[in-house]
């Protein structure tokens, strides 16, 4: 039940340990994530064909099924064990209670899968079992079913079926994109006539060409880019579709949620000792200042050790600059952020993907403003994120929670229920009993799905995780000291005299780990004062004679990150479009990606 997209990330081995700054004891280097002879993500999509059936039930509601076929090539060499596809789990402000049926190759044989549920999308991994690896020309077959994919627009004054295709977040160019819809007899009849189709990156309006055959809708497009899309749209009489109940009241009967209210307190209390025990093991050592960031890791995957994910993106764009590897921007007549490519040269596999989705094939020079609309570096953070998640996870830093602690939890739910009902047996009142099985039993149900899957998506640190995350510590008590007893563990370490290049080498070498830490303010402030009158080479679009901290506010910059738009209504694994729009897309108004659907995929 993790909640992760499927990593693109080679291997993660242990380091050999490295020994502690002053001498007490030694510290292990961080797990070295191993360089790969190519990017996961380097494969083509052949071809992308979706049948759909769109219905409607008893209750009005409408019901989808929906079979993909998707056709990708990989190299011959040993890259790909196969292909992840993030399905959006929600539409506008509902869930669509997505099921997966099946996946098969095209002749139906089946494939073997696993689903794992990242924030609004259902990520479908479809690959051999590691150490084998995909070759060539490989078809993935995937069956699944949703509920109320429809909607009402008040711009347009219909019901829409208005969807996204293949969606916005594939990183791999696709020969064809085509999907065919057929509708039952009576949707037929209520159709308006009002159609349209758009293809492109997210927001694009360029149209294309919706037409008849056999009965259907069909739409059949060639050469899409990476990150594009094809969406279509079909206008319905309003009111041909019931809206689906209000979300809250769906889940929760709210008799049934006051009555036990106490049980839920005592859950709620158990869940909590529970991630107590499952924040993981201690080392039990004194933390020790360290001057020096754990090699082979990156910015990102100690942001996910930290538990400060969302500050990863900009940590790794600010260790990237102070490589050397990019250049901040700042243009003040605008007030608008940005970057610009420098090299990729040396980076660790999650920052060249990072790197690659921010700037694409382009070569050194290349720039990307942060602008309020574009989605590349929201969705690039996103994927970021989902990367380091499973990087800490393979490198051994985590693990799970102890499963004699999910059957201790699991087995106080059940007695909750059964000593009353043991009760009631015992007084004979049978009425109390059918109400205690027929209300609590169901509810017990819902809470052992939500408590143990909780429980079983937590990642404890390990040992090996303990040790670096103490090592990260030990960063934070670095920058934490004062400026002489700074420079002086500095100078005991060296042995020799200090120059000023060599303290601000380090002191930029930390500055991605004051923003890990909260502390960028403080960090940038002591950094300025050895750029009091001038800016750092990592930092563009400003005067040279400009001071460090008038150029850039690095606090400011990370904001602007932070609020990154993405091309999916929620944070987390990143994976293209999924529905967004207020406006209707029938009346040829509407864009690539606005719809609902869609979502997007990669290699693994």
């Amino acid at each position: 039940m993790t909640p992760t997209s499927a990593i693109r990330v080679a291997a993660l081995v242990l380091a050999a340990l490295g020994p502690a700054v002053g001498g007490a004891g030694a510290l292990p280097a961080a797990p070295a994530l191993a360089a790969q002879s190519a990017d996961v993500d380097d494969f083509a999509i052949e071809s992308f064909d979706a049948a759909y059936e769109l219905g409607r039930d008893a209750e009005g509601r409408s019901t989808l099924r929906t079979v993909e076929r998707i056709v990708a090539v990989f190299p011959d060499f040993d890259q790909n064990r196969g292909i992840v596809r993030d399905l959006p789990r929600r539409y506008a402000d509902h869930d669509t209670e997505l099921a997966v049926r099946s996946v098969t190759d095209e002749h139906g044989v089946p494939r073997p899968f696993t689903t794992e549920a990242d924030g609004n999308f259902l990520s479908v991994v479809i690959a051999v079992p590691e150490g084998g690896f995909a070759h060539g020309r490989q078809s993935y077959v995937i069956d699944y079913t949703q509920r109320d994919v429809t909607g009402f627009f008040q711009d347009t004054g219909v019901d829409e079926f208005y969807w996204d295709v293949n969606g916005t977040g594939w990183a791999q160019p696709f020969g064809r994109v085509s999907a065919r819809l057929v509708l039952s007899p009576e949707l037929s009849a209520a159709m308006t006539g009002g159609t349209a189709c758009y293809r492109g990156r997210a927001g694009s309006g360029r149209s294309c060409e919706l037409s008849a055959l056999d009965g259907a809708i069909v739409v059949d497009e060639r050469g899409l880019g990476p990150y594009e899309n094809v969406t279509i749209a079909v206008a319905f009489a309003p009111g041909t579709f019931t809206a689906p109940p209000e979300p809250f009241l769906e889940r929760v009967p709210l008799l049934v949620y006051g009555g036990l209210a106490s049980l839920g307190g005592a859950i709620l209390l158990v869940v909590l000792i529970a991630v107590r025990w499952g924040r993981g093991v201690r080392t039990g050592r004194a933390i020790i200042a360290q001057y020096e960031p754990p090699e082979g890791i990156g910015a990102a995957v100690a942001a996910q050790l930290l538990r400060v994910g969302g500050r990863a993106m900009t940590a790794t764009l600010l260790d990237l600059a102070v490589r050397r590897r990019l250049r901040l921007l700042h243009d003040e007549p605008t007030g608008l952020y940005g970057v610009q490519s420098l090299t990729d040269e040396g980076l660790l596999p999650i920052e060249h993907s990072a790197y690659r989705r921010i700037f694409g094939g382009a070569g050194p020079g290349a720039t990307l403003w942060f602008q309020p609309a574009d989605t590349r570096l929201g969705d690039a953070a996103a994927a970021l994120r989902a990367q380091a998640r499973e990087a800490v996870r393979q490198a051994g830093l985590v693990g799970r929670v102890s499963g004699w602690l999910i059957g201790a939890v699991a087995l106080l739910l059940v007695l909750a229920l059964a000593l009353p009902v043991l009760h009631a047996i015992v007084t004979g009142d049978f009425v109390l009993m059918t109400i205690l099985l027929a209300v609590g039993g169901n509810l017990i149900v819902w809470v052992l799905v939500f408590v143990l899957g909780g429980l079983s998506m937590l990642r404890p640190r390990t040992m090996a995780g303990a040790l670096l995350h103490d090592h990260l510590m030990g960063l934070r008590e670095y920058i934490r000291l004062a400026e002489a007893d700074r420079i002086r563990m500095l100078q005991s370490a060296s042995g020799a005299e200090l120059d000023e290049h060599r303290v601000v080498r380090v002191y930029e070498r930390l500055l991605p780990y004051a923003v890990l830490f909260g502390m960028e303010r403080e960090w940038q402030a002591e950094l300025a004062r050895y750029y009091r009158e001038s800016t750092p080479e990592w930092v563009g679009g400003a005067s040279s004679s400009v001071s460090f901290s008038r150029s850039l506010s690095i606090a400011a910059f990370g904001s602007t990150v932070a609020s990154s738009p993405v091309t999916r209504t929620s944070s987390g694994s990143g994976s293209g479009s999924s529905f967004s729009s207020s406006s209707g897309g029938s009346s040829g108004g509407g864009s690539s990606g606005g719809g609902g659907g869609g979502g997007g995929g990669h290699g693994i």
